[in-house]
């Protein structure tokens, strides 16, 4: 009788056990402490647009963000920004990313471009707000303007996913650590511009998924990782207010649509309570 009571005590252990790592693996917000959705791959409540568009939709089927979702390939569209209806100050935020097939009008022939903001503010009827930008983008690290084999039958305009780029560049400003044109963790610091391309970003082959992670300390620093890689880091963030440069301690995020479709998904942050998470 004993050994009858072991071996069902057993099996349902081994059960449990099971059911656990299944959950584990299927939802982020298990496996992650801490982290809550930002999207319930549902709806795209809790988000809104900077502009009215129809370039966003939820992809039921992948559980994701979907932009230009149903767009003829080649046709003329314009871009748009989602943005969530909360602001953010000190936190990790982790998503992914998946590059899709088509492109659209006036966009055909460049490489396919899209990015995620954070700490917008200011107005938001603006395409794109005062606002922070990991670039998003196929272009690889190395490629510059003057790559001639890269540029055959596209335009010469690079979009590398981790490169830098401060919006309203007026308006918001940051410092970080370059060298040459590029930025470098042992380069000299640097202020001011319109942003910095980075040579650290690997990105998987269209169709595969990627996975950023930007995890922002007010307006002390923000570090970008793409596919568990850091690619940049910033510091001393700053916005205009009145005449002169004040910290710009939190905003809004968001996620660009630029005529190239793209799907985001496992959208989900972390918000910290102190700038030693």
């Amino acid at each position: 009788m004993k050994l009858k009571k072991d071996i069902w005590k057993y099996k349902h252990s081994v059960s449990f056990i099971a059911l656990l790592v299944v959950v584990v693996f299927i939802s982020p917000s298990f496996a992650e402490e801490g982290f809550t959705p930002l999207f319930d791959g549902k709806t795209l409540s809790g988000w809104g647009t900077t502009r009215a568009t129809d370039a966003f939709s939820v992809n039921k089927e992948e559980k994701a963000i979907h932009a230009y979702a149903g767009k003829k390939n080649g046709s003329e569209q314009v871009p748009g920004c989602l943005i969530t209806t909360k602001q953010y100050s000190h936190y990790i935020l982790r998503l992914e990313y998946k590059w899709l097939e088509k492109r659209f009008s006036p966009r055909t022939d460049w490489d396919r471009d899209a990015g995620v903001l954070f700490h917008a503010h200011g107005s938001l009827k603006k395409l794109w707000p005062n606002s922070i930008e990991m670039q998003v983008g196929e272009t690889p690290g190395t490629v510059t303007g003057k790559s001639k084999e890269h540029w055959k039958g596209r335009k010469p305009r690079r979009f590398h996913t981790g490169d830098l780029i401060l919006i309203q560049n007026d308006q918001v400003q940051a410092q970080y650590k370059r060298k040459k044109s590029g930025w470098d963790p042992n380069g000299d610091l640097y202020t001011g511009g319109k942003g910095v391309f980075t040579q650290f970003g690997i990105e998987k082959p269209k169709g595969q998924w990627n996975e950023i992670e930007i995890r922002v300390l007010g307006d002390k620093k923000a570090t970008f990782m793409l596919n568990g890689k850091v690619v940049h880091e910033i510091m001393n963030i700053q916005k205009m207010e009145e005449g002169k440069l004040v910290p710009l301690t939190k905003g809004f995020i968001g996620l660009q649509a630029e005529w190239a479709e793209v799907l985001y998904r496992n959208i989900r942050i972390k918000e910290l309570k102190d700038e030693k998470e």
